[in-house]
């Protein structure tokens, strides 16, 4: 047989395997239609539209087109503030994650600017949201987070009792900025925080639950030992 006719051959095949693909596709479709219609026959009830996640979104995710899809949804299940139409959502940031195949509502885009209640003790502080700032979008507020200063002597704590109020909106960001952060902080080291913030060396670090303490990160002072040790020789000499 010659080149031509394998060729010819090969593309049949895969021309087969296509339709049997979208063949078995649209058999999956109509089966999972049909047990919809079944579920929504044997509960009765109207039937609405609603937007439903396509796979899971987390919090900082902003919604595209094809990350969400219409699907009829059985009027008494639907949760409250469920979304109904896909263009309130595209374009607009998750404060709340989302499961895949679960219909989207309103509290999965909740304004993330509602600030928790300041801790007891503690001063809200704003400061803007740079990239150099280094706390993550999808930092959720309650979070308790660590300040370091970064400057041309090194870096250094300046702060370890903080707390995150709210994140910023992705639609909120200003001019060089991505919006504003509120921090919960205590009222010795709001100064630090605001001097450094205007600085642009102000960095803000979150964490891990089992970490007990951040060791300061400045520049050492030369330990005791090397210095006895030093005045030892010293005197030996002379």
């Amino acid at each position: 047989m010659g080149t031509k006719p394998r060729i010819v051959i090969a593309v049949i095949c895969a021309a087969c395997v296509g339709i049997a693909f979208a063949a078995f596709a649209d058999e999956v479709r109509s089966e999972a239609d049909r047990q919809r219609s079944e579920a929504m026959a044997r509960y009765g009830g109207e039937v609405v539209d609603l937007v439903v996640a396509r796979h899971a979104l987390e919090p900082g995710d902003v919604v595209e087109a094809g990350d969400v899809e219409t699907r009829e949804w059985l009027a008494d299940l639907a949760p409250e503030g469920a979304v109904t139409q896909e263009e309130d959502v595209i374009g607009t940031q998750v404060t709340v994650p989302a499961a895949g195949g679960a219909p989207l509502t309103k509290l999965n885009f909740r304004d993330a600017t509602e600030q928790q209640d300041v801790p007891s003790g503690h001063i809200a502080v704003s400061v803007p949201v740079t990239d150099r700032l280094g706390l993550s979008q999808g930092t959720l507020s309650g979070s308790s987070v660590i300040a370091y200063r970064v400057g041309a002597d090194g870096s250094h704590v300046i702060a370890t009792d903080v707390v995150v109020l709210s994140m910023p909106e992705a639609s909120s960001a200003g001019l060089g900025t991505q919006g504003t952060l509120s921090l919960g902080v205590l009222p010795e080291d709001v100064s630090e925080i605001l001097s450094a913030s205007a600085a642009d060396e102000l960095r803000i670090v979150l964490p891990a639950d089992d970490v007990e303490a951040i060791p300061d990160e400045g520049t050492p002072s030369a330990p005791d030992e090397v210095a006895a040790e030093t005045a030892d020789v010293t005197g030996e000499s002379a």
